[in-house]
């Protein structure tokens, strides 16, 4: 996977490829890895198996799919998420329209899995990562709105160290 970018926490990898305005994320999704439940409050997501399976929430609904599910439509502010099913490696394509800057969430977080801020469940790992995670929700929470910690620990955290440089 040359030109990849790893995030051992969630255990996912991801290229991308802009398209105009939009962005292609190809992600694949290693055994036990995943991404926690989150939504993008401006953004439609369009994601489809490539190879392998998948368990994917969209909103409270969640179920195993597999290429021959075609494309799923994530509509902003929907609730979603995706789970490791199986031992291999699942590739999935998702086409985000428009991009903004989800590109830069996805980079920034990866980077701060591999300094070792935040374990998974999105919890810091020290005040460093306290501070990390304050300016980055703080950066980003116009595009990406994650479901843990609770919305009120976030704007606490953000209250308390969002203008750090973390």
């Amino acid at each position: 996977m040359p030109g990849t970018t790893h995030d051992p926490v969630h255990r996912a990898s991801y290229s991308f490829e802009p398209q105009g305005e939009n962005l292609i994320v190809e992600t694949w999704i290693e055994p036990g890895g995943g991404l926690p439940a989150h939504m993008h409050p401006r953004q439609e997501e369009r994601w489809s198996v490539v190879d392998g399976e998948i368990r994917f929430q969209l909103g409270d609904t969640k179920r195993v799919i597999t290429p021959a599910d075609g494309v799923l439509v994530v509509p902003p502010n929907t609730k979603h998420a995706l789970a490791s099913v199986g031992d291999g490696t699942t590739h999935l394509r998702c086409e985000v329209v428009p991009a903004r800057d989800l590109q830069a969430f996805l980079t920034d977080s990866a980077a701060a899995a591999r300094e070792g801020l935040f374990m998974k469940g999105g919890i810091p790992r020290s005040l460093r990562g306290a501070r990390w995670a304050a300016s980055f929700l703080e950066r980003h929470r116009e595009d990406v709105v994650i479901s843990f910690p609770p919305p009120f620990v976030q704007r606490a955290m953000i209250a308390l160290f969002g203008r750090s440089d973390g």
